[in-house]
């Protein structure tokens, strides 16, 4: 028996059109899942993606009286495939006696989040709020 590429003329074009989609499937579901880093510490993201971010740039090794001017309510959002949403910020929003809060939201109702934490202004403490924030919405 021949195969498919022999009988038909347009059979090897068949197959590899047919193994080019394959591998782009492959490659969409190695995509869903986004591996980040948010100050040098790996934080998995899934299927989410940051949406806003003006936190990364910052040094969180300063001292709190230099970081103040940046430290806004829009720091940092993260929106998931299902669309729930993460969302870090400064509260008050340029004063030093604020804390980060950290909160996820489904349905866009921001009156009764899922999830809400106020960690410590330092990378090891603001990324174990940021995952337990999207599993809390996975």
């Amino acid at each position: 028996m021949r195969s498919s590429s022999a009988t038909w003329p347009c059979g090897a074009a068949i197959t590899a059109c047919r193994r080019a989609i394959e591998k782009s499937i492959k490659n969409k579901q190695e995509e869903s899942i986004i591996d980040t880093t948010l100050f040098g510490l790996p934080l998995a993201l899934g299927g989410a993606r940051i949406t806003y971010d003006s936190l990364s740039p910052l040094d969180l090794r300063q001292p709190l009286a230099t970081l103040v001017d940046e430290l806004g309510e829009d720091l940092l959002q993260i929106t998931c495939a299902n669309g729930a949403i993460v969302d870090v910020g400064w509260y008050p929003a340029w004063s030093e006696e604020g804390r980060l809060r950290v909160v996820a939201v489904r349905d866009q109702d921001w009156e009764a989040p899922v999830f809400s934490a106020q960690p410590e202004l330092t990378p090891p403490a603001l990324l174990q709020a940021l995952r337990a924030a999207l599993a809390s919405v996975a």
